[in-house]
């Protein structure tokens, strides 16, 4: 008898020790949310190539599938850093109107001795007829505050002043966008994924 008194005062002061340890850890009482992970934002979600500044890019209609495009900015690079994000962008619209190619509107004038290129059934296809996306460009410097034009089709070298000293540049391009199969013979003709996939780690918006 005496033994069964004793063995139960003592589970009674173990039961009793352990609810009071379990009352002084709030973290294992069930009813106790566990504490929110700060949000992190995703690298995934940011685009390959950075958003433009405002008035860095636009894009007119001019037809049912006709449009303006012009890149401006206030410190050129290169020639080809600005023409090579231009392209991309025509690229990019031309998926954004759910066409699948565009072909480039050289924008000649009288006068001008670039001679036209003609269809090319052998010729290189896709994204890889750059040298015939050819905007024209306008442009101010330091040293002169009125706006000189520049063609490539007119025989002149591209800006003979040192870019550096550039202020102020437009360089402009207008396409059309197609659907459906593309003509491969027309050299002036672009697949718009194919030159989005070729560009896409080459570019980056101007200042």
């Amino acid at each position: 008898m005496k033994r069964s008194i004793a063995t139960g005062l003592a589970l009674g002061a173990l039961c009793a020790a352990a609810g009071i340890s379990l009352a002084a850890d709030p973290s294992v009482t069930a009813s106790t949310p566990a504490p929110a992970k700060p949000a992190q934002a995703s690298s995934d979600n940011l685009p390959m190539v950075p958003l433009a500044k405002p008035g860095i890019f636009t894009a007119t209609k001019k037809g049912a599938h006709r449009f303006q495009l012009v890149v401006a900015g206030h410190k050129c690079t290169t020639k080809s850093d600005i023409e090579k994000y231009l392209a991309y962008r025509a690229a990019e619209l031309t998926m954004e109107q759910k066409a699948n190619w565009f072909t480039f509107v050289e924008s000649r004038s009288k006068g001008d001795t670039a001679s036209v290129p003609g269809r090319d059934p052998g010729g290189l296809r896709y994204s890889f007829r750059m040298e015939y996306f050819r905007p024209v460009w306008r442009f101010k410097t330091s040293g002169s505050p009125s706006w000189k034009n520049w063609s490539p089709f007119a025989g002149s070298a591209f800006i003979t002043d040192d870019p550096k000293t550039i202020t102020d540049f437009e360089a402009s391009a207008d396409i059309v966008l197609h659907e459906g199969q593309m003509d491969d013979a027309n050299p002036l003709a672009f697949e718009a994924r194919a030159v989005s996939d070729l560009l896409i780690n080459q570019v980056s918006p101007p200042e």
